[in-house]
């Protein structure tokens, strides 16, 4: 899928949001503009050598990391490396946020809020493109990285209870689907005898109207 390409009234709106953001939040401004001239790039020349150049530059100069990071991962994801570069990223993304002593405390072990976004976007992407075992395992580290951070835990606990609980959905509705289709395989055997025709399965009717 391809990136799209602003109109000017979107880069009108795109450049007063920098304009605001150089007067509240200047470092967010300054990695924005990078991640923008990047995006523009892979759009250009349509790999991601050159862009991946330039966000490795824009981190070595911008304090809004994340920004970079978030960027790097989604270019990557969209035609760029897929999902074993992304995953590398947020490796690399959370070794950054480990060293940063603006995102924990010495003295207690507390951590910022924007250590528990890191760990919330890295489950996303994993409970996206990964599987079970590997969304378990970052809820884990998550958890016993920010242990102060109640929201955060809450946040994990809650994105896994739902993955679990749409996993087992589909794999019953996969059984029900199997079941009715043997059931419609009997039916077709049976049919002109209908004394032989057999009952359909449990759940068959409401897997038709789901």
């Amino acid at each position: 899928m391809g990136m799209a390409v602003l109109d000017e009234a979107q880069r009108r709106r795109r450049q007063s949001v920098y304009e605001f953001l150089d007067a509240t939040k200047p470092a967010r401004a300054q990695a924005l503009r990078w991640c923008e001239t990047a995006r523009e790039m892979r759009r250009i020349d349509g790999d991601m050598k050159e862009a991946a150049q330039l966000l490795r530059g824009a981190l070595s100069c911008v304090k809004d990391y994340a920004s970079v990071y978030r960027t790097w991962i989604a270019v990557e994801m969209d035609g760029g490396g897929g999902v074993g570069v992304a995953r590398w990223l947020f490796e690399e993304w959370g070794t950054v946020c480990a060293k940063d002593g603006n995102l924990r405390k010495d003295d207690d072990g507390t951590t910022a809020d924007e250590y528990g976004d890191y760990w919330c976007a890295y489950l996303a992407f994993e409970l996206r493109h990964g599987d079970a075992r590997r969304a378990r395992t970052v809820a884990t580290r998550a958890v016993k990285t920010c242990p102060h951070d109640a929201s955060l835990r809450d946040t994990v606990e809650l994105r896994l209870r739902d993955a679990i609980e749409i996993e087992q959905q589909t794999r019953h509705r996969s059984g029900l689907l199997r079941t009715a289709k043997k059931w419609l395989s009997n039916v077709e055997q049976s049919r002109g005898c209908s004394s032989l025709v057999p009952r359909p399965p449990q759940g068959y009717r409401r897997l038709l109207s789901g």
